[in-house]
C-alpha cells in the first residue's frame, strides 16, 4: 500500500504531486500541507495536525467534503509529519512518499530523515521528494539509475561506513571507509549504466539532486 504524506514545507509542483498520487492508495495531509492540495484542487483522504498554520479558508473547504480529520493540541510530543507517518503505519503502508518535507526549517528536515531511517528498519520503502531532490536510505547493496550527467550524492547516517564501493559512476570508489561529514562522496554523476553502491555495514543516505 502506497501512502503519500504532504507536509507544510517546500510546496511541490503540481506535476510532481500528481505524479506521486497517480498510483497511490491514500493521501495524508499534515497541517498546512492542505494549502498545497487546495491550490491544486486535490482532496486528501486524511487531514491531521494542530492546524496552527493551515489557512482557515482551506480548512473550512475540506470540512465540507467530510475529510477524515484528526486534530491534535498545539503543544504536542511529535511533529505533524511524524503524526502522519504514524497514521501511515496503522494503514500497513509498505511505501511512503514524503512531500513538503524540505524547506527552510533544518530541524524539521533532520527529523524527517529520522522517519526515513525508521521506515528502512521497518521494511517500508520510503523517500522524501521535492522538485530538486530525492532522498532515501539503504542498508545493503543497491543499484540506482539516472540520466547521464545527473548528480547523486551519498552520506553515512549515524556511523562510519566500511568498505564502500561505487561502480559505474563518473567518480568510482573502491573499499573506502566513509566517515560522517566526509565530502568525498558528494556530487558524483551517472554515466550510461546503473550505479552500484556496496558496503560492509551501516546506513547510507542516497540523494539524487538537480539544480
Amino acid at each position: 500500500m502506497k501512502v503519500v504524506v504532504i507536509s507544510g514545507g517546500k510546496m511541490p509542483s503540481e506535476a510532481l504531486l500528481r505524479s506521486e498520487i497517480e498510483n497511490c492508495d491514500y493521501i495524508i495531509c499534515a497541517d498546512s500541507g492542505a494549502n498545497c492540495l487546495h491550490k491544486y484542487e486535490i482532496r486528501p483522504d486524511m487531514l491531521l495536525g494542530d492546524f496552527d498554520s493551515i489557512d482557515e479558508e482551506v480548512f473550512n473547504y475540506f470540512k465540507e467534503f467530510h475529510i477524515n480529520t484528526i486534530k491534535f493540541p498545539r503543544e504536542k510530543d511529535f511533529t505533524d509529519t511524524e503524526l502522519a507517518f504514524r497514521e501511515a503505519l496503522k494503514l500497513s503502508a509498505d511505501e511512503i512518499c514524503f512531500l513538503g518535507c524540505t524547506g527552510t526549517r533544518l530541524d524539521h528536515i533532520f527529523g524527517n530523515l529520522g522517519l526515513l531511517y525508521r521506515c528502512l528498519k521497518s521494511g517500508i520503502r520510503a523517500y522524501i521528494k521535492d522538485d530538486n531532490n530525492t532522498l532515501f536510505m539503504i542498508d545493503k547493496t543497491i543499484s540506482i539509475t539516472g540520466k547521464k550527467g545527473e548528480i547523486f550524492s551519498i552520506q553515512g547516517f549515524r556511523e562510519e561506513i566500511k568498505e564502500l564501493s561505487i561502480e559505474n559512476a563518473k567518480y568510482p570508489l573502491k573499499d573506502y571507509n566513509l566517515s560522517f561529514g566526509d565530502s568525498r562522496t558528494v556530487s558524483n554523476e551517472f554515466l550510461d549504466e546503473p550505479v552500484t553502491i556496496s558496503f560492509k555495514n551501516g546506513t547510507i543516505i542516497v540523494m539524487k539532486c538537480k539544480d
